[in-house]
């Protein structure tokens, strides 16, 4: 309901900028440390270290998700201005096979399925709502990661891996022979595009 969060800071001194109108101003901010949990620093540091994790892998899933959306996109482009023109039929199939390849990742990464607030009832969560739930409960205390915890990341990060090898395979296999097959029929080839940096 919330949408992704990023891990709570570290105790520390920190500057917050805030530049609005092209005029920027930075203040400095303290975060202290709860003094119930003076002493804490280390698994502090170690929580910290497994949030940043879980949401860089977030992150990882998140751009393969919009990339594969992107293409699709592309694809629904094509069909709209082209899909009656007998000769381009060869490449707009080929097109709507990479898009069943794609599929079958992005439905592992995220639930296609649920187009409301309560579908999570009738629907399985998959690799992002368990990421994300996953990091709530990290979060949740002043404490150092549980073996239960490092095992559950470890199993979830494996699983990521997987899909993402697919998607890693499709983009380098599957989309350049999609795309030379429309070039070839004239038509813009299917392009994903450069994440810029700091993005």
């Amino acid at each position: 309901s919330d949408g992704p969060k990023g891990p709570l800071a570290l105790p520390g001194d920190y500057q917050v900028k805030l530049t609005v109108a092209g005029k920027t101003q930075t203040a400095p901010l303290h975060l202290a440390i709860d003094p119930r949990t003076k002493g804490q620093e280390g698994p502090l540091q170690k929580q910290f270290t497994l949030s940043m994790q879980v949401n860089d892998r977030i992150s990882q899933l998140h751009q393969a998700v919009n990339e594969i959306r992107e293409i699709r996109a592309q694809i629904k482009t094509l069909h709209f201005r082209f899909g009656q023109d007998e000769k381009l039929k060869p490449a707009l199939t080929a097109a709507d096979d990479l898009d069943k390849k794609m599929t079958e990742t992005e439905r592992q990464l995220v639930q296609v399925d649920m187009k409301g607030s309560e579908g999570n009832l009738a629907f399985p969560s998959m690799l992002n709502e368990r990421f994300d739930s996953f990091s709530h409960f990290i979060d949740a205390g002043d404490t150092e990661p549980t073996k239960p915890q490092l095992e559950v990341f470890q199993l979830l990060s494996t699983k990521l891996d997987e899909q993402l090898k697919k998607w890693e395979q499709i983009k380098k296999d599957d989309l350049p022979k999609v795309s030379a097959l429309i070039k070839q029929v004239d038509l813009p080839a299917l392009i994903i595009t450069e994440k810029k940096k700091g993005e």
